[in-house]
């Protein structure tokens, strides 16, 4: 009886309103061309971007793209060629070396990032796209669309193809090296993918799985974002049930715990950033000859060998940019913790950057990766991975999770609001 009472109460209708998730500001969207872009008035973070003639080239890319993913997952990738020696490998054959290793932990992260997220990406926009050129709803669609959000974020290709650039031109002096089929594919790929992200009309698909995006139980209550669909949701229905009636996803005022579990994960990432650069992450033998190298030392060799470029690419990803991560997490915790009302925008910035440059420091794990398939020449050449580079990659992923964690809405908080109105119905 409560649940038929709560349904009644239930009052859902359309309105062009969205909510900017990193301010929480509700705004009315105004009518703008398929080309442009919406931005919040608030902190500048983009609400909708321009989307043009989505439908068919979304659905083209996403074909594309499987036809890609086949041939660069099963075709090679590079050869390399000792004297009369070669090794040729697929992107896979770093995840087939690190399981004979027994080093199931990168094995896993490898396999995750480079197989299961992609191929769950591109088959999430083919289950989505072509039952909507039909107009035919299939079974689960709201569910793997909230899931192809998340998934973009660990499906690491692009990432990869940086890795294998940086590992071709330091292989470069020590052998000939031949780029294979697999390689171009791969690079069209991850345009493809990157494309077809950009060009997903959500909002259009979110209207046609429910047209409605306002639901409230009190008329005049205050409203809350949902982040997978953008739905604005009365605030009895937070507390009563805590999910969004349109997608199902769980939606909170404020993210439970944010500070807490941001700050574990930093600190977990913080202790194990210094094994990380400390302790080697590969050891060479050549000719009877063991050497051993850290982050550190081999940037060094790059810079010593004029590989100016290379030795930038690979600090700024693997030693900067983590450090970058940790120091601003860091600051936003103490910021929304002392409730600091001045520079708003600039830590809600800093937050968003954190974001897009986070997963970029897997590109030394991916080098490690691909040295450990393809440099195996028994006594003339052989490179082993070491435990840094386990230690180097559970600091990538627990800063992105850090990152995911955080509620950059906790910022706005401290700022006395001038307009209440807006973020109520």
């Amino acid at each position: 009886m409560a649940e038929e009472n709560k349904n009644e109460a239930l009052h859902s209708e359309h309105r062009d309103w969205l909510v900017c998730h990193n301010c929480a500001q509700v705004q009315s969207i105004v009518a703008v061309s398929p080309e442009h872009e919406l931005c919040c008035f608030n902190c500048g973070a983009v609400l909708h971007e321009g989307h043009g003639r989505w439908l068919e080239v979304t659905i083209a890319l996403s074909i594309a793209a499987l036809l890609l993913f086949l041939i660069s997952i099963f075709c090679p990738i590079l050869t390399l060629e000792i004297g009369a020696q070669s090794q040729t490998i697929t992107v896979m054959d770093g995840f087939w070396a690190l399981i004979e290793r027994n080093n199931f932990i990168l094995a896993a992260l490898i396999v995750t990032t480079l197989f299961l997220f992609p191929l769950f990406e591109i088959s999430a926009f083919l289950y989505l796209l072509i039952p909507y050129y039909y107009n035919k709803r299939m079974p689960g669609q709201p569910m793997i669309l909230r899931w192809l959000n998340q998934a973009q974020s660990w499906s690491m290709l692009e990432v990869f193809l940086l890795g294998m650039i940086v590992a071709s031109i330091k292989m470069a002096d020590m052998a000939v090296l031949h780029f294979e089929v697999g390689s171009y594919a791969l690079f069209l790929l991850v345009s493809m993918l990157i494309l077809a992200h950009i060009k997903l009309n959500r909002i259009k698909f979110w209207s046609w799985i429910n047209t409605n995006n306002y639901f409230t139980n009190v008329v005049g209550e205050r409203v809350v974002d949902c982040k997978a669909c953008d739905a604005l949701v009365g605030q009895s229905i937070v507390e009563s049930d805590g999910h969004c009636p349109r997608c199902g996803s769980e939606v909170h005022e404020r993210i439970p715990h944010s500070i807490q579990k941001t700050a574990a994960f930093t600190l977990a990432a913080a202790i194990l950033y210094i094994p990380a650069n400390v302790l080697p992450i590969m050891t060479y033998s050549t000719l009877g000859d063991v050497e051993t190298d850290t982050i550190l030392s081999g940037v060094i060799e790059l810079v010593m060998v004029g590989l100016y470029g290379i030795a930038l690419i690979v600090f700024v990803a693997s030693v900067a940019v983590p450090m970058l991560k940790l120091v601003i997490l860091t600051y936003l915790i103490v910021a929304v913790h002392y409730k600091l009302k001045i520079g708003v925008k600039h830590r809600a910035f800093l937050y968003r950057l954190t974001e897009i440059i986070g997963r970029w420091s897997m590109v030394d794990v991916f080098v490690v990766t691909i040295f450990v398939a393809i440099v195996q020449f028994g006594f003339v050449y052989t490179v082993e991975a070491e435990g840094a580079i386990i230690a180097f990659g559970a600091v990538v992923v627990l800063t992105m999770i850090a990152a995911e964690t955080f509620d950059p809405r906790l910022l706005w908080d401290a700022r006395e609001r001038k307009h209440d109105s807006q973020t109520r119905c």
